[in-house]
């Protein structure tokens, strides 16, 4: 029987990764791309925005319906009315705050549509709040009952982890359809500015990488326990899984960086990076399926306790 909570988590998941990716990839990849190959004004560029744009409000609205069924079926598993859980539990005011702040989201990009100079404080402010939106997801999960110091730094962690993530994992789709109108159009200045986006989110990515091992690291020693833990509980192995599946997209993200990119502007190159990049996104997915089940097991580190 499929579990509505988890459904709807990892679609919730899904979809706040793919708006903030979508917002993160615009104004720190591809619009400083765009200005360095003087092809910002260009139909292209511009085709390539309105794209954005509806991933990005398709994604606010998919995690704000998500979010509802994912209240809904929260509400019924412990017993209690959905209004309640809303106004009166601090996952529900969590849960008006990001309600609010997609809102925001949603009228920023529908009020500036026309504006594509990406340096201006209301582009910056964009990123924040969509980081902002992804992050507080935090405050939904095991790190939001950890109580003490150990909680702050366990909700620091996961803050950084789940923006890391939104920022590696939602901007493959947008990578893709860059490279996919790269593939399409043999303009000259536009593909200098898709190989100069590619470098720059495969530097974006670099840092995603490692933001996500350490602060996994950190999550890991706080949720899993000891590691004979990984392999005696759900939990534990889901996690493993969840690890061997990053793993894997390291090392395609690895070969992509090592052989695909510095030979991009070649048709055969682009080419297969897209076809890899839509494997990550498949991937990826999965990850965040699995994230989605993990926020409502009890963690091995829980399960590993001696009974008393």
């Amino acid at each position: 029987m499929v579990d509505l909570l988890v459904v709807a988590r990892g679609f919730h998941f899904a979809s706040t990764a793919m708006a903030t990716g979508a917002v993160s990839f615009q104004w720190l990849v591809a619009e400083p791309a765009f200005r360095t190959a003087a092809v910002q004004g260009s139909a292209s560029a511009e085709a390539y925005r309105r794209a954005l744009e509806i991933i990005v409000l398709v994604g606010l609205a998919s995690a704000v319906g998500s979010g509802a069924v994912w209240l809904v079926a929260l509400a019924t598993r412990i017993g209690g009315e959905p209004a309640v859980v809303l106004t009166a539990t601090g996952f529900g005011h969590v849960w008006i705050a990001r309600l609010v702040l997609a809102v925001l989201m949603a009228g920023f990009v529908l009020l500036n549509r026309q504006r594509t100079d990406g340096t201006g404080w209301k582009h910056a402010l964009a990123v924040i709040g969509a980081a902002c939106l992804m992050g507080s997801l935090a405050w939904s999960g095991h790190a939001a009952g950890t109580p003490g110091v150990p909680g702050e730094i366990h909700r620091a962690a996961d803050v950084l982890h789940l923006v890391a993530c939104a920022a590696w994992l939602g901007g493959l789709l947008p990578l893709w359809l860059l490279l996919r109108n790269g593939l399409r159009n043999t303009e000259q200045s536009l593909a200098f500015g898709i190989v100069t986006a590619t470098r720059r989110f495969s530097a974006l990515g670099v840092a995603a990488v490692g933001t996500l091992l350490v602060s996994g690291l950190v999550n890991a020693w706080m949720l899993a326990g000891d590691p004979q833990a990984l392999l005696d509980t759900r939990y534990g192995q889901l996690l493993v899984l969840k690890v061997v599946l990053f793993l894997f997209m390291v090392a395609l993200a690895a070969c992509n960086r090592g052989r695909l990119v510095p030979e991009l502007l070649h048709a055969g190159a682009m080419r297969r990076l897209a076809g890899n990049s839509l494997v990550e996104v498949g991937v990826g997915l999965v990850i965040l399926a699995i994230v989605g089940a993990l926020g409502v097991l009890p963690p091995a580190s829980h399960m590993a306790m001696p009974m008393h």
